[in-house]
């Protein structure tokens, strides 16, 4: 469900101090290649922050405002402004005085979310299959199987994936890596976007429960936009990112920032 929260009279009742752990902790050599391979390395970006008292259930709305309003978040944590690549530049967002949200279910933490793709025949023996070029908007191309289960809702690939699995956290990790920048140099072979995805989703959030189960603590929200001094994004866009888990026995915020420019 969607919901939409304002500064209220708790906005100041968090303070936020940043912690190691953006795409830079995460970047061994390959990673660090394979990001950039997928213009992802040069609009995006990742912080964690650790805030000062909890909150509860019916303050998240409250909380996430305050979050993008925190000097500390915005100085650690600034966002793609400029609707060219050209002109793209990093600046702090001001005043937030509303931010819409989503909440993202994390029910899904094991990668065999993703056998179904040879199943249906998206992945013949570990190769993404091919097919004639299909325009999905935004200046993207789908020349494979895979961009189209992700872009085209008319397509027979679309149907591999229900609505509910669509708001999955690790399907939502798994298309920013996949579709990329508007300079993404796709990959042949399915295995990097699956071990990339499974590495960020096991790194960050997942846990093993008091029964040893895996599980996600985090209450994740993609924020689809916010109002005040700035925008979120520098342009409407279907493929615009910014992800948040909040860890509550940690007291963690991890943030995730994709901005997609198209290739011109």
């Amino acid at each position: 469900a969607r919901w939409r929260g304002q500064v209220g009279p708790r906005m100041g009742s968090w303070t936020f101090e940043e912690l190691p752990g953006g795409l830079s902790s995460l970047a061994d050599k390959n990673t660090a290649r394979l990001l950039e391979k997928w213009d992802l390395a040069a609009n995006s970006q990742a912080a964690r922050f650790r805030y000062s008292a909890p909150f509860e259930a019916g303050e998240l709305d409250a909380f996430v405002t305050a979050f993008f309003n925190s000097n500390t978040v915005q100085a650690a944590a600034p966002v793609r402004a400029g609707t060219r690549r050209s002109s793209a530049a990093w600046v702090q967002l001001g005043r937030v005085d509303a931010v819409e949200c989503e909440r993202l279910s994390t029910t899904v933490v094991r990668r065999d979310i993703f056998d179904r793709l040879e199943e249906r025949g998206i992945v013949r023996g570990g190769s993404i299959a091919r097919c004639m070029d299909v325009p999905c908007g935004e200046m993207v191309i789908a020349s494979d199987l895979l961009r189209l289960m992700l872009l085209d809702e008319g397509s027979e690939e679309w149907a591999t994936y229900s609505d509910g699995e669509r708001r999955e956290l690790i399907f939502h990790l798994f298309r920013i890596l996949a579709v990329g920048g508007g300079l993404n140099q796709w990959e042949d072979d399915i295995a990097p976007y699956i071990d990339m995805t499974t590495a960020l989703y096991k790194v960050r959030l997942v846990h093993k429960d008091a029964r040893g189960s895996l599980a996600v603590r985090s209450v994740v929200l993609r924020v689809l936009s916010v109002e005040g001094s700035a925008p979120l994004f520098p342009s409407p866009s279907s493929h615009h990112r910014c992800l948040l888990a909040i860890d509550p026995l940690l007291r963690h915020v991890t943030l995730f920032y994709h901005a997609f420019y198209p290739m011109m």
